[in-house]
């Protein structure tokens, strides 16, 4: 204990060197630390966000320019004026598959299909629908329906609600030169009703008039997206003669009510998106739709097509359905050109196939309720083609085991809300496809990228990751530097101290003790100091940084766009819930193992300097040190 007490006096009789060897000892075990853990933390986020991180990248065909469509409007007796897109040739997603693209799910230009709506329920019965009919009729008195005139019901062919009157008005609104009709014939018309021109004089009392539909028209197309030949004129008007139905207009018309019918007069649109990725879906990705029970689509159901499906809230409520229950889907015809809630919105008569025919059940299956999404009530960046149906089914593109290339209703141009596909995430990842796609030399298609703000982050984190490297390898040099001179000052040079000793009969072993302690001490309470201090300096960096980084884990903010320019404002719109979303999903708790292990393993090297030079100095004989020390 005398020798312990003697070594520890020898520092205390050096204090100025002695404080600094503690602080520079514990400041390079400090940046050791600090480096270590935040490399560490770097990895560890990194990793995390591969898991948790999405970048999907969406494609739209460009149009090759505009035109002005003047559009009459009866109730202003004016035009009003449009700017309507012109495409060229429509591009099939097939360019999208090149070598070296990477993907890990897509491209895919989705398709969604109408089924059947069987005996579901498709909106709350206090619910309402616009009113579509399919009537005959004649004017009161010869007219041109330029503005609302009075027709006589004959005969209702097709109605979402039985009309519960004898007589309308019918005003072909946005027809500048309207053909007239006559009161003594008889025609066939498609309508949906419209506005009252007079509303605003007259109010409740107004003549509540119906406007024109298309009527039996196809926009059937072959697999190549090719319109199919058709004589079907669309026409929403036409006269009943004698017999009438007995010619190939007149089975047209029925047909179109039949197809009417076959969709269920008091449904609404059951549309089934079948999709090889959930994520490619815009609303999933950015969270505008949640799961709400069950589970999601898994990897495995895409890859062997399992028949599984996923249903909204809103239809799983109405109709009384739970995860684990079977639907049943039987799939008509298909939609390559719009998603569910365009498709929904339009088209109404063109739904009958080029030969005037209705489109049969091509895939008819039971699907078990694997999840049930529901809807926030956020907005989706994109416009209302991005929305979902509130009755649309999800199952795997893999689950539709027959063709549907007899039963192609809808084909056009890929757009973003259509067109989508997933790759790896990175800045790198999104670079190099950019370089391959720019090399295939394919105009008028855009692509945009969206990564959640991965790209951002990984900037962050490669930053601080290179921080963290300058300070561990800035923390070793300077341990190792440190050691190598304190050691030497305090034990290599102290030969004249280990002389005296050994003359005065110490033992080897009592004079290393003597040398060592002091320095063992010191670099054991630097280790500590240091470990502490490096664990508490990076656990402060990581805490800024998460709190700096002002990413979304939606897609908005995280946004990687070529081909169109973005403005930095736009690019810099962060929300708050944004800012809550990355300081919940960033890791910023340091590993204190890896403070441990850096403060230990610089201490066993200044133990292993130490030990050194002590043996250095105890394996010569004392006479001999005693001359050396001497000069």
């Amino acid at each position: 204990m005398a020798v312990i007490r003697n070594s520890l006096t020898r520092l205390v009789r050096t204090p100025a060197k002695t404080a600094l060897f503690f602080l520079l000892f514990s400041s390079a075990v400090a940046l050791v630390c600090a480096g270590g853990s935040l490399w560490k933390l770097c990895g560890d986020n990194l990793r995390r966000f591969e898991e948790v991180f999405v970048t999907i990248g969406t494609v739209e065909q460009m149009p090759e320019r505009t035109e002005q469509e003047a559009v009459w409007y009866a109730d202003e007796e004016d035009y009003r004026y449009f700017n309507r897109a012109i495409y060229g040739e429509t591009i099939s997603p097939d360019v999208l598959d090149f070598e070296g693209a990477g993907y890990l799910s897509g491209p895919e230009q989705r398709a969604y299909y109408e089924a059947l709506p069987q005996d579901y329920a498709f909106k709350e019965w206090d619910g309402g629908l616009w009113q579509f009919m399919v009537v005959e009729a004649s004017p009161l008195e010869d007219c041109v329906p330029s503005g609302p005139v009075r027709m006589e019901l004959k005969n209702v062919l097709y109605s979402t609600y039985p009309p519960n009157v004898f007589y309308f008005y019918l005003c072909d609104h946005n027809n500048d030169n309207p053909k007239p009709l006559y009161a003594d014939k008889t025609y066939v018309m498609a309508l949906a009703d419209g506005f009252a021109h007079d509303w605003d004089e007259n109010g409740a009392e107004a003549k509540f008039e119906y406007v024109p539909l298309e009527g039996p028209y196809s926009t059937q197309a072959d697999v190549n997206g090719n319109r199919r030949p058709t004589d079907l004129t669309g026409d929403w008007i036409a006269e009943v003669t004698p017999g009438f139905y007995g010619t190939k207009e007149g089975q047209d018309w029925l047909r179109l009510c039949e197809e009417c019918v076959l969709r269920g007069s008091k449904h609404l649109s059951f549309p089934v998106t079948a999709t090889e990725d959930l994520n490619l879906v815009m609303a999933f990705y950015n969270k505008q739709a949640y799961l709400s029970e069950g589970e999601f689509l898994s990897e495995e159901d895409y890859m062997q097509g399992n028949k599984v499906c996923m249903i909204s809230a809103a239809f799983a409520r109405v109709n009384g359905l739970r995860v684990g229950d079977s639907l049943h889907l039987a799939l008509r015809y298909a939609n390559y050109a719009t998603s569910p809630n365009l498709g929904s919105m339009g088209n109404w008569g063109g739904r009958l196939k080029a030969d005037g025919g209705v489109y049969d059940v091509f895939e008819e299956s039971d699907y078990t309720i694997k999840g049930i999404y529901d809807v926030g009530v956020g907005t989706v960046e994109g416009g209302w083609g991005y929305l979902l149906e509130r009755n649309e089914v999800f199952i795997p593109t893999a689950s539709i085991k027959n063709s549907n290339v007899d039963n192609i209703a809808f084909y056009g141009p890929m757009k973003g809300y259509t067109t989508s596909f997933r790759i790896p995430n990175g800045s790198g990842s999104i670079e190099k496809y950019k370089r391959l796609w720019e090399a295939q030399g394919i105009d008028h298609l855009e692509i945009t990228f969206y990564d959640g703000g991965y790209t951002k982050l990984e900037g962050g984190l490669k930053n601080m990751r290179t921080m963290s490297v300058i300070l561990l390898t800035t923390g070793m040099v300077s341990a190792v530097c440190i050691v190598v001179f304190f050691c030497h000052l305090f034990i290599t040079k102290q030969k004249k101290q280990t002389v005296v000793e050994r003359c005065l009969g110490m033992t080897k072993g009592s004079c290393a003790r003597s040398l060592l302690t002091g320095v063992l001490v010191i670099a054991l309470a630097g280790s500590m100091t240091g470990s502490f201090a490096g664990q508490f300096f990076a656990g402060r960096v990581a805490a800024q940084m998460a709190s700096a980084e002002t990413f979304d884990t939606r897609f908005s903010n995280g946004e990687v766009q070529f081909n169109m320019e973005k403005s930095g404002e736009d690019m810099a719109d962060e929300s708050a819930d944004g800012n809550e979303i990355a300081k919940s999903a960033y890791l910023t708790k340091t590993d204190w193992r890896i403070s441990a292990l850096g403060g230990g393993l610089i201490f066993l090297f200044t133990m292993g300097t130490a030990f050194g030079g002590v043996y250095r100095n105890l394996r010569e004989e004392p006479l001999a040190l005693l001359a050396e020390a001497v000069k």
